[in-house]
């Protein structure tokens, strides 16, 4: 791996950052540093494997932060739901995992043509984290006089059954809380929580929930983050991840329908997985899967400024709204993924 940099004349470059204990050396020639890392086969799986640099210059210092996801398009893969039809308007995910009580859980929505759109919120149970077979739960959007479903999420690590999903009234998105002793007695329609808001994304840690969702009143619905202990009183940690922060950054292609698939910890760092377009070409329902980290919720660190890691095929390329199962000797991250040259997105599982 190189790695370019504005510093001129770099004297020293080191690893300051390897919580995974990674096998890393560097090199370092003009303009450029090449990192060699290696995974140790007994190396404990986390969301990913960060890595953070120290260069020095002749005229200044500067950080570098390396994230290794352990899967990528060659790993193992399972179509784990496939849409109805294979057409362009059809897809299912918008997909959430969380395991609680041995067992592995995965909430989506369903879109079945133009006329159809998020039309059915499903929950699934699995024993392995692959074979979803057992539905829990469906809810019909025309039972709550919803416009659409969108992406559903659950608190990754809340101490209670906690299910938030977002929802089009005809006027607006907005984000709604339901809660319950277990999977299959959560009902709709719960109680709203936040306005304006879709396809949040969640995580319970040091007793408060840190929600991020895209703020249908920012540009390209850009991300806002939030923290909260009771779902009622909020604090705003990031008004805007991308147009503030990623912008600077020198990234170009995220500019608009801006998603979080799934927020969690690894080590010290939160890690952000999010997805989003450039403004053009214009492709609606789509994304492409970006990435990045932050130790305080307030400041972040774009890994993926320069491109997307991950895009999918057929028409729009569509690979959005990620989410991962990271175990000590077991990893998954899911996907809506575009599947065919017609344009189907189906939920796709990348395993090792």
């Amino acid at each position: 791996m190189t790695l370019e940099n504005g510093l001129r004349g770099i004297v020293n470059a080191r690893v300051v950052e390897n919580e995974a204990d990674l096998k890393a050396s560097l090199k370092i020639f003009p303009g450029r540093v090449v990192l060699d890392v290696r995974v140790p086969p007994d190396t404990l799986y986390r969301p990913i494997w960060l890595l953070t640099l120290s260069l020095e210059g002749r005229r200044g210092r500067a950080r570098a932060y390396v994230a290794i996801l352990p899967v990528d398009e060659e790993s193992k893969r399972k179509v784990v739901r496939e849409a109805l039809r294979d057409d362009k308007s059809y897809s299912v995910g918008a997909l959430s995992v969380a395991k609680m009580r041995g067992a592995y859980y995965m909430a989506y929505r369903w879109r079945n043509g133009d006329e159809a759109r998020g039309q059915w919120l499903e929950i699934a149970r699995s024993e392995d984290g692959l074979e979803y077979e057992e539905i829990v739960k469906r809810f019909n959007k025309e039972d709550y006089g919803y416009q659409s479903f969108e992406q559903p999420c659950f608190i990754k690590n809340s101490p209670d059954t906690t299910l938030l999903y977002c929802a089009d009234s005809g006027s607006k998105w907005d984000i709604y809380l339901v809660q319950a002793k277990c999977i299959e007695d959560l009902d709709l329609p719960g109680r709203r929580v936040i306005e304006h808001g879709k396809d949040p994304a969640a995580l319970y840690d040091n007793g408060r929930y840190i929600v991020v969702y895209s703020n249908t009143r920012n540009p390209g619905h850009d991300l806002t983050v939030l923290e909260t202990e009771d779902f009622e009183n909020f604090r705003v940690l990031s008004e805007s991840v991308v147009y503030s922060q990623l912008t600077a950054q020198g990234n170009s292609w995220a500019r608009t329908h801006i998603h979080a698939g799934a927020i969690m910890k690894s080590g010290d760092y939160y890690v952000l997985l999010y997805d989003a377009l450039p403004k053009k070409p214009s492709c609606f329902g789509s994304g492409w899967l970006g990435m990045a980290v932050s130790r305080d919720l307030e400041t972040w660190i774009d890994l993926t400024p320069k491109a997307p890691i991950w895009r999918g095929n057929g028409v729009d390329y569509t690979f959005r709204y990620v989410d991962i199962v990271a175990e000590s000797n077991k990893y998954v991250l899911y996907a809506e993924e575009e599947a065919t040259e017609a344009g189907r997105k189906d939920i796709v599982a990348y395993y090792d």
